[in-house]
C-alpha cells in the first residue's frame, strides 16, 4: 500500500513539470506573435515604379511611368540632384515645383499638385503608361530658386516673377554649358521614401 502511494506521488511531479513548460511556451509564443504583428502593422512599404525621363531646353521635360504601382500625386514629389558631371555640386538638390507638372490622363492634362486647388481638378494618381510633362516655359522650376538673387551671378529671375537656379553657370540645367551632362531624378513620398529613380541627360 505504501509503495503504491509513493509511486503515485513520484508520477505527479513530471506531469506538473510538463504542464508548466507548455504554459510558458504558449505565453512566449503569444508575446512573440503580438510583437511581430505590431511590427508588421507599424511598417508601411512605399509603392515602387519604374520611370524614364527626358529633359530638353527646347521642348521641355517628360517623365514616363514605365510600370509598377499607381502613385498618389498628392503625397509625392520629384527631387533632382546633379551627377558627378557637375563636379563638386553633387551635394545640391531641388524639389521640382509640382504645380508646373501636368499628367496626361484619360481625362486630359491635369496638374500633379497645386496649392489651394480642389483634388477633383488634379491628376491624383500617376499610373503605368501615363506621362507627366513640364512645358519649356516652366523648365526653370525644375530647379526653383533657393534664395533671392542679390548678386545677379547665381540666380535668374524669370518674366513670371519666379526665381530659379536653372541658369547658374555652375550647376544650372538650363545653362548652355550643361548640355550633354546628366542629373538624377527621384520620385519620393512625403516621408522621404524613394519610389523611383532615373538618370536624365540634358538635351538642347
Amino acid at each position: 500500500m505504501t509503495t503504491t502511494k509513493m509511486n503515485i506521488e513520484h508520477a505527479v511531479s513530471p506531469v506538473v513539470g510538463v504542464m508548466l513548460m507548455l504554459v510558458v511556451t504558449i505565453i512566449i509564443a503569444a508575446i512573440v506573435s503580438a510583437f511581430a504583428g505590431g511590427l508588421a502593422t507599424g511598417t508601411s512599404k512605399a509603392p515602387q515604379m519604374t520611370m524614364t525621363a527626358t529633359f530638353s531646353n527646347s521642348t521641355g521635360m517628360t517623365i514616363m511611368h514605365q510600370g509598377g504601382d499607381s502613385i498618389s500625386t498628392l503625397s509625392t514629389h520629384f527631387v533632382v540632384t546633379p551627377t558627378s558631371d557637375f563636379g563638386t555640386y553633387q551635394h545640391l538638390h531641388w524639389t521640382i515645383n509640382s504645380s508646373v507638372i501636368s499628367v496626361d490622363t484619360s481625362s486630359g492634362f491635369l496638374p500633379w499638385d497645386q496649392p489651394g486647388a480642389f483634388s477633383s481638378g488634379l491628376a491624383r494618381t500617376f499610373q503605368a503608361g501615363e506621362t507627366a510633362n513640364i512645358s519649356v516655359n516652366d523648365l526653370n522650376q525644375v530647379q526653383p530658386g533657393t534664395y533671392s538673387d542679390t548678386s545677379g551671378l547665381s540666380n535668374a529671375k524669370q518674366a513670371d516673377g519666379r526665381w530659379s537656379d536653372a541658369f547658374s553657370p555652375s550647376y544650372g540645367f538650363m545653362s548652355t554649358g550643361s548640355l550633354g551632362e546628366r542629373f538624377n531624378l527621384q520620385l519620393v513620398d512625403n516621408s522621404g521614401k524613394t519610389i523611383a529613380t532615373t538618370v536624365v541627360t540634358i538635351q538642347p
